[in-house]
């Protein structure tokens, strides 16, 4: 399905192309200054709503159509859906990382983030990551959601959600102790948090007073995102997709369609229709 819908992928490969040539434009070549630092935290959070957005609205506005489909072919019993879901993530696999890649490879030029190799390659494996977990977060709501339209306006509201407590907005020590639970669940948040240690760490920046910020690290101290590693982001991640994984399979199977089971005529109604 993932390779065959060839009209949709060429508009995401598009749109991936566009918003990273816009994102790119609006933060052209930055440099070391003092302001630069509000604009690479500006700029990967950015790009990590743009990927989570980008997957979750693919995913939304098209699992409730194949769920249905799904549901009549599971009825007859063509295939279980432990192999089903299984088959599925991998076959998507290849092309829901080509979205992402494509969109760091242009933005992060452009942008003229932490020009070495290793930096981009990790900066586009957290977005690719990313770009799982939210996919992941919509095959769920597809399943929650009884229609299309509604998984469209659920799916992006509860990422609105998530982008809030994304470590950007609200500073995750200031957030109320009734949600502390959702920064660490929300798949923004730690694609962020990857994405700023991976840019900061090592940068100098000019400065010419005593307050200001002289390194990478002192940015990311100051907006509390420091103190682990990108592994330890990655692993949040995975864990949080795990989960979106897990949660769809449940729904899936709770929500299997039932049809009443046809049982053999009785002896009394053959009697009938022997007599009429």
């Amino acid at each position: 399905q993932a390779f065959r819908d060839g009209p949709t992928n060429k508009v995401r490969a598009r749109m991936s192309v566009a918003s990273a040539i816009i994102f790119g434009s609006v933060f052209w070549r930055m440099g070391k200054t003092q302001t630069s630092i509000q604009d690479r935290m500006g700029l990967l959070q950015v790009a990590a709503i743009n990927t989570a957005m980008a997957a979750l609205t693919k995913t939304v506005g098209v699992f409730p159509k194949e769920r249905a489909i799904v549901d009549r072919e599971r009825a007859k019993g063509s295939y279980a859906l432990g192999p089903y879901l299984s088959s599925k993530l991998l076959a998507e696999i290849p092309i829901g990382a080509a979205f992402p890649l494509i969109f760091g490879s242009i933005l992060y030029p452009m942008a003229k983030l932490h020009p070495t190799i290793s930096r981009f390659a990790k900066f586009c494996g957290i977005v690719t990551v990313e770009s799982f977990a939210a996919s992941a977060m919509g095959l769920t709501v597809g399943a929650i959601a009884p229609t299309t339209e509604a998984a469209m306006a659920l799916g992006p509201s509860l990422m609105t959600v998530f982008i809030v407590f994304g470590g950007y907005y609200v500073n995750p020590d200031n957030t109320p102790v009734i949600f502390r639970w959702i920064p660490k669940a929300s798949l923004i948040r730690w694609a962020f948090q990857g994405l700023c240690i991976n840019e900061f760490k090592g940068l100098q920046f000019e400065h010419q007073h005593s307050y200001d910020v002289q390194t990478g690290e002192q940015a990311l101290e100051r907006f509390s995102l420091g103190g682990i590693r990108i592994a330890d982001t990655l692993a949040a991640q995975g864990r949080i997709l795990m989960f979106w994984y897990w949660l769809t399979y449940l729904l899936l199977k709770k929500n299997k369609p039932r049809y009443q089971q046809l049982l053999p005529p009785s002896e009394e109604d053959q009697s009938k229709q022997q007599t009429e």
